[in-house]
């Protein structure tokens, strides 16, 4: 499976986590100190008799790549609490990215509770966005002979219209994508870019991302690519999903594809200094080498 579904797992969080959460847990947390976050929580006298910190627990957890135990922790609250969308969702989400960091078999075995998570998060709450981006990621990912239906994936996509019209052409076009039906993908991501002034700003900052991306790769509206990926880098934090380096590199595409070739250069090196190994990054810096100027 390719790592799309971490870009939804954290966006829905609880009201009360203000009320509940101590203030030293809330600001390690948002520090990106998740390993004293995590002791700090497992000290707490009720915590396994608080949804809400345990849902702290399993985020923290998330955030080290500890999947097992965030996955220990998301079954416990899912039977904890039989009715809260999020918390199945998360347990979709960690089981997911278990499999994705596992080797294919292991991942097969997990397929059944995936798809069983996600399906009881849409049954509790029709309208959440994350788990029909997750079910369609799973049906473009997958084979047919264990589940896979671009099919399915389509449907998913046009139901998203009723929610989020922006999130519904943006899913098509990741369908087409995959389905190699290149023209038709580009003509679902234009009409999610006509989309955009209804709009004053995104309650996801992934949004920013994901049509900075669109135009990156496309070649399209380059300059309002690069105010989205200014307003994703601008405003990113770990719940988004997609690492910084990959902001870099789609603006360093953005920008080379308007042929500057000096801020091309700025933003790749600054994906490259973040990320050492950067492949994708390193063959992009040979390309914009050989521009001219």
């Amino acid at each position: 499976m390719r790592p799309f579904i971490f870009l939804f797992i954290f966006m829905y969080s609880i009201g009360l986590d203000a009320q509940i959460v101590p203030a030293e847990i809330t600001y390690s947390i948002g520090a990106g100190k998740y390993k004293r976050a995590t002791e700090l929580l497992l000290q707490q006298p009720n915590l396994y008799s608080n949804p809400v910190l345990l849902d702290k627990l399993g985020e923290t957890y998330a955030y080290q790549e500890e999947w097992d135990k965030a996955i220990e922790i998301y079954k416990e609250l899912t039977i904890l609490v039989e009715d809260n969308p999020a918390y199945f969702f998360k347990y979709g989400g960690v089981l997911a990215k278990k499999a994705q960091s596992s080797n294919p078999f292991v991942g097969l075995t997990l397929l059944a509770r995936i798809k069983s998570s996600f399906n009881k998060t849409l049954a509790l709450d029709p309208y959440h966005i994350g788990a029909h981006w997750a079910m369609i990621d799973l049906y473009v990912s997958l084979p047919g002979i264990v589940g896979g239906s671009y099919n399915k994936a389509y449907e998913l996509a046009q139901e998203l219209k009723k929610i989020s019209p922006i999130d519904s052409y943006l899913a098509l076009g990741y369908v087409y994508e995959y389905d190699d039906e290149p023209a038709k993908a580009k003509t679902s991501y234009l009409e999610a870019l006509a989309l955009v002034k209804e709009y004053k700003e995104f309650e996801r900052n992934q949004l920013n991302y994901q049509l900075g991306k669109v135009c990156s790769d496309y070649g399209i509206q380059l300059d309002t690519g690069i105010e989205f990926m200014t307003r994703y880098i601008e405003n990113h934090s770990i719940k988004d999903g997609v690492p910084l380096e990959w902001a870099y590199f789609r603006m360093a595409r953005l920008y080379r594809k308007k042929e500057n070739k000096q801020n091309s250069l700025f933003w790749i090196n600054k994906a490259l200094e973040k990320r050492t190994g950067f492949k994708r990054a390193e063959e992009e810096k040979q390309i914009i080498l050989a521009l001219k100027g």
